[in-house]
C-alpha cells in the first residue's frame, strides 16, 4: 500500500516539474459577446474561411463555432515556424447576465464569515452579561413569593375578559 502511495506522489510530482506548458490562449464571455485570444498576432479562420486578423477576435455567439489562428513563432533555434491553435466555443449566453469572478465570490463569503462571527461574539458577551445580574442563576424560583397581594373583588373590572373562574 505504501508504495502504491509513494508511486503516485512521485508521478503527480514528475507531472507538475515536467509538465508542458501550454500556448497562451484564451476564451472570454460577456453577455452575448465572446472574446477569442491567439497567443500571437494571427490570421483568424472558420474552415478555410479568413474571419478576422490580429491578436484577439470578438464576435456575438449565436451557436457553437470551431475556429482557429494562424501565427508565426520562432523555436528554440530562432527559425520561424507556423502555428495553430484551435478553438471550439460552446456555450450560454444572454443579454443581461454577469460573470461572477471566484475572486470577489470568495472575497464576499470571507467577509460574511468575518461579520457572523463577530456579530456571534458580540451577543454571546451582551447576553453572558445580562444574564449575570439575575442572583438566582437565571431559573425562575419554584416557591410563590408572598410580595403579590390578591386582587379585590370589587376592584375587579367587568369588562368582557376580566371574569376569572376561581376554583376552591
Amino acid at each position: 500500500m505504501i508504495f502504491r502511495v509513494m508511486a503516485v506522489s512521485v508521478f503527480l510530482l514528475v507531472f507538475f516539474v515536467f509538465g508542458v506548458k501550454a500556448e497562451q490562449g484564451g476564451v472570454s464571455f460577456w453577455r452575448n459577446d465572446v472574446t477569442l485570444t491567439c497567443p500571437e498576432n494571427g490570421t483568424w479562420f472558420q474552415l478555410s474561411t479568413q474571419l478576422h486578423m490580429g491578436k484577439t477576435y470578438v464576435f456575438k455567439y449565436e451557436r457553437p463555432i470551431n475556429v482557429y489562428c494562424v501565427y508565426e513563432t520562432f523555436d528554440q533555434f530562432e527559425s520561424e515556424i507556423t502555428k495553430k491553435t484551435f478553438f471550439y466555443v460552446k456555450g450560454r449566453v444572454c443579454e443581461t447576465c454577469y460573470e461572477v469572478d471566484g475572486v470577489y465570490l470568495g472575497g464576499a463569503i470571507f467577509a460574511d464569515v468575518i461579520m457572523t462571527t463577530t456579530l456571534m461574539a458580540f451577543i454571546y458577551n451582551f447576553a453572558k452579561k445580562g444574564s449575570a445580574a439575575s442572583p438566582s442563576g437565571g431559573r425562575a424560583s419554584d416557591i410563590q413569593s408572598s410580595d403579590y397581594q390578591e386582587l379585590n373583588p370589587r376592584s375587579v373590572s367587568q369588562a368582557t375578559y376580566s371574569a376569572v373562574s376561581r376554583r376552591k
